[in-house]
């Protein structure tokens, strides 16, 4: 994409680039009912957008549709939902974090029991020779599920 393509989605839909990729990463954070909701809207903004700007391209006229609907529904929900759907997207990451700890728990338990590691050090083992961000937390509370129950 040009600097022109991006200047003309800003002109089209009035929003700096870095708020036109908070509403696409809130879309990918909505349920299915939403997302068919906001691309429903997306559609009638196009057809108006098309007849205003009959000289851009369609596929920036379909991004800028896009981020528009996005906008118009999320303005739609109360904070309460809004801060639901973004605490949901967060939720997500710890899941997909955890799961990748779990699939590396022999290593977790090899540094802990016979390095006698901390959960922090080996927190910080994980994102040197990993490159697995992680929380010595997040390994912890995994620790007492796991192994605590024996």
């Amino acid at each position: 994409m040009s600097s022109n393509d991006e200047k003309s989605i800003e002109t089209i839909t009035k929003f700096s680039i870095e708020i036109q990729n908070q509403n696409l990463r809130l879309f990918a954070r909505v349920d299915l009912k939403m997302k068919l909701q906001i691309l429903q809207l997306q559609k009638q903004l196009f057809h108006k957008l098309k007849s205003a700007y009959s000289d851009v391209d369609n596929t920036i006229l379909t991004l800028s549709s896009l981020v528009l609907a996005i906008d118009t529904v999320a303005k739609e929900l109360d904070e309460i939902n809004l801060n639901a759907i973004k605490l949901r997207g967060k939720n997500n990451k710890a899941k997909i974090k955890r799961q990748k700890v779990l699939g590396y728990w022999a290593i977790v338990r090899t540094l802990k029991l016979e390095q006698n590691m901390s959960f922090r050090d080996i927190a910080t083992y994980f994102a040197k020779y990993h490159k697995l961000e992680v929380s010595y937390s997040t390994i912890y509370e995994l620790w007492n599920e796991l192994e605590n129950k024996i």
